[in-house]
């Protein structure tokens, strides 16, 4: 070693290798040739394929690590902390970037002199040296770069000078080793050729400068240029936000991101007009991708806060003013078709060429006729609203919701304690992301799941080669009455698995790898993560699809014999029990809430059917109700056999395998109408609207393989046969697709025009004076909310707290104790053997009945399910309910024996022994003084109390507290399921509930339990939509 190079700082140089070519040879010789004499070549090979032999050929004294699992170029080179140790600086490089033989000298010399904590070379063309391809970028507020020199300019040595520049080219790029190990080195989450830009960044906020030398010169084969894919421009724009919210400032960072965000909104509303819905996607899903990796964010920004040394302002004014995405756009110069001339140019082509005779225009005619149709027969929906009705209740605040899924203390029945269902975790999440337009996600989460279900059915029919098959099945499965008599019943349920099961059943094929659905670049893990996530989200709402993705794996693991080889069966079956398996165990706090097995059971099984089966054939129809004629519902089966008739080889086992689907679909929905799985099982089984969507699926899945089997197969079939099948086929579908039409002119599918609510106002006090609850009583098809079961008549009785239920009380839970002792009263008032029905409700604070026998207004069209003449003899008999004016559908009872829920006696009176029906019945508790009606939440109330005892009408829980003049007291017993608390004194008081540390606990293991299955779900998808070398 010369004295030279012992005063020379000593240079590691990082060479990533990725999937190096017949350059790589170049690149190594180049690097060994440099002038520079106190350097260490370290390789670090990500590749597939080991590259030391070359490496060491080449450069006997380099060093050479294999990191397969990095997944970017930034990950990798962060390895050189832990293999090299001394170094002044590093000199990452990559794999197809070659040296020129002073160019370590010349970025090291500089750096030095200029105190530069990065320094860049001048990059010229590999193949034409005259070239430039970068020389540094500047950057705009959002991370948007702009070259200094434009790639391709010829080099005539005019911008030969050093200058300081917002970031360098990752080609090749000096950094101080101090400086690299302050702010953590690389970003590895951050790929696609952006780390230099978050390094640079960053280096800047610890007090770095970055310079470009053009002295320094490397050439390089740029791929980048040809990788330059739809996948780069998406992760581009995935990364930009993510740089942003990390590195600036909360006091820039705010504004920032708000211009931000109406940039983008811009940028998806022009790509939605020139048909560019890819792009529009990516830019949502920039945001959304972004808002997965909060944690990760805030991580960093605590990070970068220990290192910060220069403040935004100072960074602020090394960027470019205003948006460099939106000049360019304005001056026509970015973007390619995103630019405001392609409205007219490249735009106004696309647009033209979308229309052109071909696929595409058929396609998107399709699309948009059946869209029209959609938003013409549902256009008093979107303009007017959808009532209230069965399983179509009101969103309340967001805060209410995540309050029913966090707090412990839920207000159903007479209350109940432990977490609440996932479902209302999901529905406040949605609200907070939609700044508590609950109104308006309600809309969004009916009307658009019949849209997600056709996207679901077009994606379950891609892998057929026939447009015209995918158009097919896409329209019959709108033409199909199930969405709209879900609709019109107020079915939320049968509506999600209308959105969901096709979605379901391409998994279920994709892990069997059954004909043309056989993916074998996904991966087991990938697989069970995706389905069980699905089936996981659609459970939390309707837990149905657990059965229904076992008859899928059914119906697919029958048709598939013969068809699959035995390992790939062992995979299929594999997957789905996994799957189910994610699903389930997402669910598992609320399960441990419900209670005893039948509890599960009966929550998984039993639905009651909104209209009654006229037989096998009502069901292979469909069920139309009032959807269209009666035979017509029978052409959809029609237009499914054609392929059965016609189709051969493949074409023939795949609509096997859809009709398989269907059949046993269709079995299911019978033997469950029979009752015969009730017999089998000894449990209540009724699941046939369900099992008749995925009938809905396995037909249009058949008939969808039609077009492809007559273009193919025709010619192998007999004359006759193959018109017959064209004839029938053709003329059901159009049969089909007129019934939709002419459904759609009523504007409402025929969904009812009011709800209830109006009718029954007089029940809510809008949370002003005393605490009560309203007792409902009806069949389960029309009750407002999810009840429970009250002797054998099929009545249901359920509570709400002061008025008409929301979307909380449709999960009911496990039945306690408490809830067993009010629907003993009930079942006792309903016997007949009392005319004091209202003394024995008063103890739970009841003071209206409703008995709901249609689920609409009178004057509307609705479901009827009129109560038992014992019943409605039983409640006539009673001489404390007094029938106020209502509805028709609805009879309101007043309670002239109610007592609050908060009720405090002035004179004594013995709460503790009175848990008797008969003791009841000769008690009067209408002396009872309503207290604590100042109502904050359902866990916190406040008001003043007197001395002595006060009643609280809620499930016994010891995490109840009265705070009395700064003193808490405990609760005890009442009634022997109810509170009371011992008041000593007088004055103000506070009645608040503590969250269990149970509680909190399930949560957190639930959502962390989903977050991780989601990230699962997340990478395989990323894994398999990013296509291309990796960076």
């Amino acid at each position: 070693m010369t004295t030279e190079s012992k005063l020379a700082p000593p240079v590691v140089a990082v060479l990533v290798a990725d999937t190096p070519g017949e350059w790589f040879g170049r690149v190594l010789d180049d690097l060994i040739e440099q002038d520079y004499e106190n350097y260490q070549v370290l390789v670090i090979n990500r590749g597939p394929v080991s590259t030391a032999d070359l490496v060491l050929e080449k450069i006997p004294s380099a060093l050479v690590s294999h990191a397969p699992e990095a997944s970017s170029f930034g990950e990798a080179a962060n390895q050189v902390r832990d293999l090299v140790e001394g170094a002044a600086f590093y000199l990452f490089i990559r794999d197809d970037t070659a040296l020129g033989p002073d160019a370590i000298s010349c970025l090291v010399e500089e750096a030095l002199e200029s105190n530069a904590g990065v320094v860049g070379p001048k990059i010229l063309d590999w193949n034409d040296p005259s070239l430039i391809l970068s020389m540094g970028s500047v950057v705009d507020a959002f991370g948007v770069s702009t070259p200094i020199v434009e790639p391709g300019e010829l080099d005539q040595q005019q911008h030969d000078r050093v200058r300081e520049v917002f970031v360098v080219s990752d080609h090749a790029l000096l950094v101080r080793s101090d400086l690299f190990t302050t702010i953590g080195g690389f970003d590895p989450r951050i790929s696609s050729f952006e780390e230099s830009l978050d390094l640079c960044w960053r280096a800047q906020i610890a007090g770095g400068r970055i310079l470009v030398v053009p002295a320094a010169m490397v050439h390089s084969l740029d791929r980048a240029s040809t990788e330059i894919d739809e996948n780069h421009r998406r992760l581009r724009l995935r990364y930009r936000h993510h740089i942003v919210a990390k590195c600036y400032g909360w006091v820039y960072l705010v504004p920032i991101l708000l211009a931000a965000m109406v940039l983008s909104v811009l940028e998806m509303t022009y790509s939605l007009l020139v048909l560019r819905f890819h792009h529009a996607r990516d830019v949502v899903w920039a945001w959304g991708w972004n808002l997965l990796q909060v944690r990760n964010v805030l991580k960093s920004r605590r990070q970068i806060a220990r290192v910060r040394e220069t403040r935004d302002r100072e960074i602020r004014r090394r960027q470019v003013a205003g948006s460099s995405r939106l000049r360019g756009f304005l001056q026509g110069r970015i973007g390619g078709d995103i630019a405001l001339q392609s409205i007219r140019g490249r735009a106004g082509r696309h647009v033209i060429g979308s229309f052109s005779p071909g696929p595409r225009r058929t396609l998107l005619l399709a699309c948009g006729c059946l869209a029209a149709i959609l938003a013409f027969g549902s256009r008093h929906l979107l303009t007017q609203g959808v009532p209230a009705y069965g399983q179509f209740a009101i969103f309340p605040d967001p805060t209410l919701l995540l309050s029913g899924y966090w707090s412990g203390w839920r207000e159903i029945g007479v209350g109940v304690t432990g977490i609440g269902p996932a479902a209302l975790g999901l529905l406040g999440a949605a609200g907070w992301l939609t700044f508590g337009a609950t109104a308006f996600l309600r809309e969004v989460l009916i009307l658009g799941l019949l849209p997600v279900g056709l996207l679901g059915m077009w994606r379950l029919l891609k892998p057929i080669d026939s447009l015209w098959g995918r158009i097919v099945g896409m329209l019959l499965y709108a033409a199909l009455p199930l969405p709209y008599n879900a609709l019109a019943n107020g079915r939320w349920g049968t509506l999600l698995l209308v959105a969901a099961v096709p979605f379901a059943v391409r998994r279920v094929a994709e892990a069997f790898r059954a004909p043309i659905y056989d993916q074998r670049n996904q991966g087991v893990l990938g697989q069970t993560t995706a389905l069980g996530l699905l089936i996981g989200v659609v459970a939390a709402f309707e837990p149905l699809i657990l059965v229904l993705v076992v008859a899928i794996f059914v119906a697919v693991f029958i048709a598939s014999i013969g068809s699959i080889s035995a390992r790939d069966s062992c995979r299929g079956v594999a997957v789905v029990a996994m799957s189910l398996a994610v699903g389930s165990l997402m669910h598992f706090p609320w399960v441990a809430v419900l209670g005893d097995r039948d509890a599960v059971l009966g929550h998984l099984l039993v639905r009651s059917p909104a209209q009654d089966f006229d037989g096998f054939a009502d069901l292979l129809r469909f069920a139309p109700d009032l959807y269209g004629a009666a035979w017509t519902s029978w052409c959809p089966l029609f237009v499914a056999l054609v392929p059965l008739l016609v189709g051969r080889g493949e074409r023939f086992r795949l609509a096997l395998t859809a009709g398989c689907v269907a059949l046993v679909s269709f079995s299911l929905a019978w033997s469950s109408d029979k009752g015969w799985l009730t017999d089998l099982t000894g449990q209540d089984v009724l699941v046939s609207d369900g099992s008749l969507v995925l009938a809905a699926v396995g037909v249009c899945w058949c008939a969808a393989v039609g077009p492809s089997a007559l273009r193919l197969d025709s010619s192998r079939t007999v004359s006759a046969v193959r018109r017959g099948a064209v004839l029938v086929g053709a003329g059901s579908l159009i049969v089909t697709t007129s019934v939709l039409l002419i459904e759609s002119a009523d504007g409402r599918w025929g969904s009812p025009t009011n709800d209830l609510r109006v009718s029954l106002s007089l029940l809510d006090d809008r949370d002003i004076g005393p605490s009560y609850r309203v007792l409902w009583l009806g069949a389960p098809e029309v009750l407002p909310l999810t009840g429970w079961p009250v002797g054998e008549d099929g009545l249901y009785a359920g509570t709400s707290v002061r008025g008409h239920p929301d979307i909380r009380h449709q999960w009911a839970g496990a039945t306690t104790d408490a809830q067993a002792q009010l629907l003993n009263a009930v079942e006792i008032g309903l016997s007949g053997n009392t005319t004091r029905m209202g003394r024995l409700l008063a103890p739970f604070g009841i003071r209206y009945v409703a008995v709901v026998e249609r689920s609409t207004p009178s004057f509307s069209t609705g479901i009827d399910r009129s109560v038992g003449p014992r019943v409605r003899q039983a409640l006539g008999s009673q001489l404390d309910l007094r029938p106020l004016a209502a509805d028709p559908s609805v009879s309101v009872l007043l309670n002239e024996s109610w007592m609050s829920s908060r009720a405090q006696f002035a004179d004594p009176v013995r709460l503790a022994g009175l848990d008797e029906p008969g003791e009841l019945v000769v008690t009067d508790l209408t002396l009872g003084i309503p207290v604590l009606t100042d109502r904050r939440t359902g866990r916190e109330q406040r008001g003043f109390v007197g001395v002595g005892e006060v009643l609280v009408a809620e499930a016994f829980d010891g995490n109840w507290r009265l705070l009395v003049d700064d003193r808490v007291i405990m609760p005890a017993p009442s009634f022997g399921w109810a509170m009371r608390f011992n008041s000593p004194v007088e004055g103000p008081a506070v009645l608040w509930h503590i969250r269990p540390d149970q509680v909190a606990d399930r949560a957190v293991v639930q959502i962390v339990l989903w977050a991780v299955i989601a990230r699962f779900a997340a990478v395989d998808r990323r894994r398999m939509s990013e296509v291309g070398p990796r960076t």
